[in-house]
């Protein structure tokens, strides 16, 4: 499991080094789900853009109140499936508290706010599996 997670990272890593970082979104949110209630800090950019949809490396950190962090890297691609809303699938490594790499598969979703409040906001859900375990959130956040 340990080289097949290296090799996706690798792997991974390579196909980001073609990165811009004039186009870094970063983003917090408020959440809640099964690693429990706190704020995610979220990083993404566009790596390609296929016919339809996107391709989108990001970067996620978990913050709970319990005083617990958590860490993910994902590759997502997203699907416009109306004006506001988006919704894809992601596969990556996660870090539940940082401790033991596992490999994360994730289906989310995105419905932005800005049209609605005027603010560049979104409610946010994504479920997968992490290892072996579900993995569930909701969000509500801003993003930069």
């Amino acid at each position: 499991m340990r080289k097949l997670l290296l090799t996706l990272g690798v792997f991974f890593g390579l196909a980001s080094a073609q990165v811009s970082l004039e186009g870094l979104k970063p983003s917090v949110a408020l959440m809640g789900g099964s690693q429990g209630f706190g704020v995610e800090l979220s990083w993404h950019c566009l790596l390609f853009q296929p016919p339809v949809g996107e391709v989108r490396p990001a970067l996620d950190l978990g913050f709970t109140a319990a005083g617990e962090a958590s860490g993910a890297f994902l590759f997502r691609y997203h699907y416009p499936f109306a004006e506001e809303l988006r919704a894809g699938a992601g596969i990556g490594v996660g870090f539940p508290k940082f401790w033991d790499p596992k490999l994360y598969l994730r289906l989310d979703a995105e419905y932005h706010l800005k049209a609605l409040v005027g603010a560049p906001l979104f409610l946010g859900a994504d479920f997968g599996l992490l290892g072996d375990k579900p993995a569930g959130h909701l969000k509500l956040g801003y993003r930069f």
